[in-house]
């Protein structure tokens, strides 16, 4: 499939020396999504203590969303992960985002979360949701700054926020 707005942002990370690819299900992508979360290792993403689980979780996410992974050709660096198929509702959902440390403060961040807002609506949907640990209260204000709103809290710690596309 060929995505307008893949291809845009595929440009702009090959021009800073980074590669950017959607996901395939294979079992190597499955092994490349595990790896990448436990690179991040954060306790806002998913456990990677339990390796069944998170292999699970990987193969979950291949076969329900759009994932893509940013790499500098050697490594990959930060991944993007969205539901993005419910067009009942055309609400896009982001199960997954996170940038390796040694990566962060670059500017990779405003592109990626750029990218996942544009890429959202070139495929229907109208709104985009995520959920955030309320812990982690810089990236909840950093997407605050781009116009999501608090819809609710969750039992789970966490806000439900929401933006119009």
């Amino acid at each position: 499939m060929n995505y307008v707005t893949v291809q845009k942002y595929q440009q702009q990370f090959q021009a800073q020396g980074y590669r950017f690819e959607l996901l395939p299900l294979t079992e190597e992508n499955v092994g490349r999504i595990s790896s990448i979360f436990e690179a991040l290792n954060s306790e806002f993403l998913f456990p990677v203590e339990d390796k069944e689980a998170l292999t699970t979780y990987a193969n979950k996410l291949l076969k329900n969303g759009y994932n893509f992974i940013l790499s500098t050709g050697k490594e990959d660096i930060a991944i993007t992960s969205i539901y993005a198929n419910d067009y009942r509702t055309k609400i896009a959902f982001c199960n997954s985002f996170g940038i390796v440390p040694a990566y962060r403060g670059n500017r990779i961040v405003v592109k990626l979360v750029e990218f996942s807002l544009a890429f959202a609506k070139e495929v229907g949907m109208e709104k985009y949701r995520a959920e955030i640990n309320k812990k982690n209260s810089k990236w909840l204000q950093f997407l605050l700054g781009y116009q999501f709103q608090i819809e609710k809290e969750t039992d789970n710690h966490s806000y439900l926020i929401i933006k119009d596309l």
